[in-house]
């Protein structure tokens, strides 16, 4: 395989979609934003999402911040800005992410049903929500997974530490070599994936070790990658990763991924993993 070039009950909600005037459908999209206190960064990330352009094009286009029960106004600014919020149980990254998904998957109410596309990025305004058009032409296009490239795009000065970079381009190198897959950027933090390919992964992660989770699961299943460069930008507010740690966290993530992997594993959805969900209204 290779990359391509170039607890209320769910049922007291109704989820907030974005769409317009009648024409051809194209389906729908779930844009998924992690967030632990990012007051400061997630409202900005909101309103560049191009929902107008995308409506436009046809999609209906849901917004979920998937919260890691933060401290400050995150779920404040994300509700103000018309975004579906889900509030995890324990902590996480990975954890929240997996439980958002299930959440989405299992929710009967939504739109096109198994054909959806969902978008992942952070909510600190770092990745380029502008992108995201880029990402859902590529699904359409035959794509299944879709991974965002911070090395093979523009990053801005002071964007990435020097010991950050250099740990990146460690670990993505070991990920292609378990794994027969070159990637330029296996720890970026922006993703799109065709609903069918996002029920085969079977993901684990509980923490920052989420997106070699999602790499390594989509090369066991077999999913038609492709890497697109994106521009990556200084985060708004304070970092929260610890690089040695969360390195070391991620190495052992493929590892384990690679040891243990099986054929044929299809995820379980557990209904029963949120604590909170908010639909806009």
């Amino acid at each position: 395989m290779s990359f391509e070039n170039s607890p209320p009950s769910d049922n007291d909600f109704e989820p907030h979609f974005r769409s317009g005037p009648r024409c051809e459908s194209k389906g729908s999209i779930e844009v998924v934003l992690p967030a632990l206190n990012e007051e400061k960064g997630v409202g900005n990330v909101i309103d560049r999402i191009p929902q107008d352009k995308l409506v436009q094009s046809g999609f209906q286009v849901r917004v979920w911040v998937v919260d890691g029960k933060s401290k400050d106004a995150t779920l404040e600014v994300a509700r103000n800005r018309g975004a579906n919020t889900f509030v995890q149980t324990g902590d996480g990254k990975g954890n929240g992410v997996r439980q958002l998904l299930d959440h989405i998957i299992a929710d009967g109410r939504g739109p096109d049903q198994g054909s959806r596309v969902f978008v992942m990025l952070d909510a600190d305004g770092s990745y380029p929500p502008e992108a995201i058009p880029k990402f859902v032409e590529a699904l359409k296009a035959g794509s299944d997974v879709v991974v965002g490239s911070r090395f093979l795009g523009e990053v801005q000065e002071g964007a990435i530490t020097p010991l950050n970079r250099l740990g990146n381009r460690i670990l993505s190198r070991l990920a292609g070599f378990l794994f027969g897959t070159p990637v330029s950027d296996v720890c970026t933090g922006m993703w799109a994936f065709r609903e069918d390919s996002l029920r085969r992964l079977g993901l684990a992660a509980d923490g920052f070790d989420l997106e070699a989770d999602l790499f390594a699961s989509s090369c066991e299943s077999g999913a038609r990658l492709r890497e697109l460069p994106i521009d990556y930008r200084r985060r708004i507010g304070d970092p929260k990763l610890v690089p040695l740690r969360t390195g070391l966290l991620i190495a052992w993530r493929l590892l384990l991924k690679r040891l243990n992997r099986r054929e044929g594993v299809v995820p379980r959805i557990d209904r029963r993993k949120a604590s909170l969900v908010e639909d806009a209204t």
